[in-house]
């Protein structure tokens, strides 16, 4: 398995992506990947859309650089759980709070929505880390 951290690409200009807080009208995830399973949705430090995703081991992928952005960077294991492991608990518990809130218990959903919070936070402080 494979690990990369993209930007979405501008749809009606294939080869741009969208490294900016300026919005294409269009956008799409780089499908050129074959393979592509976006696991991670969260923001870069200038708040621009960025995503986690693995690839296959046979399809080929590279850093792609346009001027000071890294519109794809591939990255290690390690460095793909440490956002991951923060990103996919705060969903269960997210999850949780949700069930807590049917079920009518609003001090455990405020709870488990807190922890979800931090989680994400965790998660964004660690996709940061990897600009």
């Amino acid at each position: 398995m494979q690990y990369i951290k993209h930007y979405y690409v501008d749809a009606e200009s294939p080869s741009s992506f969208c490294c900016t807080a300026a919005e294409p009208r269009y956008k799409r995830h780089p499908i050129e990947y074959a393979g592509l399973d976006v696991k991670v949705w969260l923001t870069d430090s200038n708040g621009v859309d960025v995503m986690l995703a693995q690839l296959p081991d046979d399809t080929t992928v590279a850093d792609v650089v346009n001027g000071d952005h890294t519109c794809i960077k591939v990255l290690t294991e390690t460095q793909f759980n440490s956002v991951w492991t923060p990103y996919s608990a705060a969903g269960v518990l997210y999850g949780e709070a949700q069930e807590a809130e049917r079920t009518g218990d609003d001090a455990t959903a405020a709870t488990k929505r807190t922890a979800g919070d931090a989680k994400i936070a965790e998660a964004t402080t660690a996709i940061h880390a990897l600009e």
